[in-house]
């Protein structure tokens, strides 16, 4: 049986923590008498539907996220998942504020900077306004992006293949000087520890390395793609020669490439990781002939229409995609 729900496009999602229903019905309701129409999934999900596939077109037929934050919420893996689903269609999302929370360091990168409305401590006379305002800001700059997105083949090549990923953080970057290339191979966190020595902004010179923590074996394709869009294949390449990985963690470069770091270079802003990983090698040939001239190789639209396509001749269960990201600042 298909999953049957309201129209929701235009609407925006309310995301939230089921111990904060009574507060966050109390909330919806108000917004929703100021016009704003909001989904809930106790209110459009019928009883019986499987609800992934629902939350999912939900969250990206939204025009907006209302993210209502509490502790609970902070750490719910529900919420988690449609942070994750927001940032994967590029939906904007609001927190509003239920309680004083602070951020877990898995979610911490997609708040951050984020305009927070406290609607638990202020009377709705100042918080409604607010958030009414955020609202209008939030779809007025979403409409400029959109503009200004470019439409090259290019980017939407890159963007079909974005869509794919699920945020991580199992890949993160670290200064060069504070993690040894060999001293941590094979080894991973317990669950629920933080990344170590991460840093999630990095000035322009930096010298860094990257970590990425391998669940199961695989072939690790790992690309990297900063504010000038060009993109690059990391692994294989003379950062990272060894592709075929077994589980556990690995620093790259490889203490087997002849680099011991990458350096920061460009223009400031997002320097976005992406990493693939498949049962079977990808008969894809990225490695380049010189460690000097080209130590990775730069990525054309063909390139990834290829990748792509070999990818989509995959059985699902034998492959995934896996993204993350940091900010260079100067």
């Amino acid at each position: 049986m298909n999953p049957v729900f309201k129209q929701t496009s235009g609407s925006m999602f309310v995301s939230y923590s089921s111990r904060d229903r009574q507060q966050v019905v109390g909330v919806a309701n108000r917004l929703r008498d100021a016009g704003i129409n909001c989904w809930r999934d106790s209110d459009d999900i019928q009883g019986g539907e499987n609800y992934g596939p629902v939350i999912a077109k939900a969250i990206r037929d939204s025009s907006l996220i209302l993210l209502m934050c509490s502790d609970a919420s902070m750490r719910s893996k529900n919420v988690k998942q449609e942070i994750q689903l927001a940032w994967k269609y590029d939906v904007p999302y609001l927190p509003l504020l239920l309680e004083d929370v602070s951020y877990p360091e898995q979610i911490e990168y997609w708040l951050e900077g984020s305009q927070w409305v406290d609607v638990y401590s202020t009377p709705i006379s100042t918080w409604l306004p607010k958030v009414m305002t955020a609202i209008d800001c939030i779809k007025k700059k979403s409409s400029m992006d959109t503009k200004r997105r470019p439409v090259e083949q290019y980017a939407s090549k890159w963007s079909d293949l974005w869509t794919l990923a699920r945020y991580t953080d199992q890949v993160w970057p670290v200064p060069a000087d504070k993690v040894d290339q060999k001293a941590t191979r094979g080894t991973t966190r317990g669950l629920g520890a933080a990344q170590p020595s991460v840093e999630h902004g990095y000035q322009l010179g930096s010298r860094v390395r990257l970590v990425v923590e391998l669940e199961t074996e695989g072939h690790l394709l790992l690309l990297d793609r900063g504010p000038e869009e060009i993109l690059y294949c990391l692994c294989p390449s003379h950062f990272a020669p060894l592709a075929d990985l077994q589980p556990g963690r690995w620093i790259f470069p490889q203490p087997e490439s002849p680099m011991d770091a990458f350096v920061v270079t460009g223009r400031p802003g997002r320097e976005e990781l992406m990493a693939i990983v498949t049962e079977q090698p990808l008969s894809l040939n990225w490695m380049t002939a010189n460690a000097q001239g080209e130590p990775a190789k730069i990525l054309t639209a063909s390139n990834i229409e290829s990748l792509l396509t070999e990818l989509r001749d995959l059985s699902p269960e034998t492959w995934a995609v896996y993204s993350s990201y940091f900010d260079v600042i100067s």
